[in-house]
């Protein structure tokens, strides 16, 4: 049995070990993780982070030789964690270096549509990862909001809503964007329909009730998809956090039109776990599940927030999520370049995040002063996952013997079997894998992680 070990507090990644099959009494009962291969459930489409503005703008201040590196640990399946499922941004987000449409203000025809800002920093940095994954790489893209004139508040910021009358316009706006990358080379086939569409924040943001979101899926965005010849483009709905991700759903799809034209339900971890509300969406609509965004903060401490992502991870995907992207995939030494994350909005009504004015933890640091690159305990703790499980793996059955050992499991198409186990406990752990019968010690050290391949 090959283990693979990380335990950042021993400066441990990645470390590679063989132990004899059957090496512990069949007859035993404490500390055993069973794996069914029987069970199978849901296929893995990938897993991934965004190509943000600030994510590729901290990439092209790289050496040659540290961009090599850089996307080879990321996107190489044999030398790397083999990122193959990313996202990106219509219109900029909080991590770009500004805010920034495609269109010139007032433009109600989008004749003045054009793709040049990302043309400077994120064309060229999915460009480069394209040589890693070639077709492989699949994109899905979210806007945080429309051009200011669009919405009623003529912000693109402190949430607003999109206007009626430009509904249409701003639908087209999509097409427009999937075609303009198209004629880069770059394929974006899944596209949702808005970040976080109830959280009004300082950034750029918009709202959507569940019904505004299911009326513009209906009359406008399905529609201008199929009359520009992108009917084959997927819709992702919710994009937002766990816990009302069944609800969101039941009320979108009360249209069946919307309900049979979706594809897939997004979600962020921001409000805790919530993982029986993907397991309640799985099992009234059976739609994809997509975990479309997680980050922690800069000044958190970096082995908790890894932690936490092994734990969120196992949950989403023992609740029937498809694919996981992680938010920035290259940020700074602050977390960083980012913009409007310095203030809070005074309406308590509305839901808005606590922020401190600080950047997000990304999986790889860009150090400005001392330009290096940084890989965090997180990197590692994601490519426990991401590096071991294939696409087409399925999901299999496990069970565990405490709260504190988190683990999944996976057949991969080879029918090759993989079990992640993270101990997230002060303790070591005399764990013990189980399969058909066989048992085999996997002894867990305090705050670490392992992926066992049978």
């Amino acid at each position: 049995m090959k283990i693979i070990r990380t335990i950042p507090k021993e400066n441990k990644f990645f470390v590679e070990e063989t132990v004899e099959n059957g090496n512990v009494r069949k007859s035993i009962e404490r500390g055993v993780i069973n794996v069914f291969d029987e069970f199978k459930y849901q296929e893995v489409l990938g897993f991934g982070g965004a190509f943000t503005e600030a994510a590729a703008y901290n990439y092209s201040l790289l050496t040659d030789e540290q961009k090599k590196d850089f996307m080879e640990k990321y996107f190489d399946k044999e030398k790397g964690i083999g990122y193959n499922f990313c996202r990106t941004c219509i219109n900029s987000c909080d991590f770009a270096i500004d805010i920034y449409t495609y269109v010139e203000d007032g433009d109600e025809t989008l004749e003045t549509f054009n793709i040049d800002r990302d043309r400077k920093y994120i064309i060229p940095f999915i460009k480069d990862a394209q040589k890693y994954t070639g077709e492989e790489l699949t994109i899905f893209a979210s806007p945080w909001s429309p051009p200011a004139y669009m919405k009623d508040n003529n912000s693109s910021t402190n949430g607003g809503k999109l206007k009626e009358e430009y509904k249409p316009i701003w639908a087209k706006y999509y097409a427009k964007y999937i075609k303009a990358f198209r004629n880069e080379g770059i394929t974006v086939s899944a596209i949702s329909v808005q970040n976080e569409p109830i959280a009004y924040q300082p950034w750029e943001s918009c709202y959507y009730s569940p019904e505004d979101e299911r009326d513009f899926v209906e009359k406008h965005l399905a529609p201008t998809l199929d009359s520009e010849g992108l009917s084959d483009i997927k819709i992702i709905v919710w994009d937002h956090n766990k816990e009302r991700v069944y609800d969101r759903a039941k009320r979108i799809f009360t249209s069946k039109a919307v309900e049979e034209r979706v594809w897939a339900v997004g979600h962020h971890w921001y409000s805790g776990d919530h993982f029986d509300g993907l397991r309640l969406v799985h099992e009234r609509f059976n739609k994809p599940l997509i975990s479309s965004e997680i980050c922690g903060i800069i000044t958190d401490n970096v082995f908790n927030i890894a932690e936490n992502y092994a734990k969120e991870l196992c949950g989403d995907f023992n609740n029937f999520t498809a694919a996981f992207c992680d938010w920035n995939l290259l940020l700074n030494e602050i977390g960083g370049p980012f913009h409007n994350r310095d203030r809070s909005l005074p309406d308590t009504e509305k839901l808005v995040y606590e922020n401190k004015g600080v950047g997000c933890y990304a999986p790889v640091l860009y150090d400005s002063n001392k330009k290096e690159l940084i890989y965090t305990p997180i990197y590692y703790y994601i490519g426990h996952f991401s590096k071991c499980v294939k696409r087409g793996a399925r999901r299999i059955a496990t069970t565990k013997f405490a709260d504190s050992i988190q683990t999944c499991a996976f057949e991969n198409p080879d029918g090759s079997l993989v079990v992640v186990v993270a101990n997230i406990s002060d303790n070591e752990l005399p764990a013990v894998i189980r399969h058909e019968g066989i048992c085999t010690s996997l002894p867990m050290p305090a705050h670490s992680i392992a992926t066992v391949l049978l």
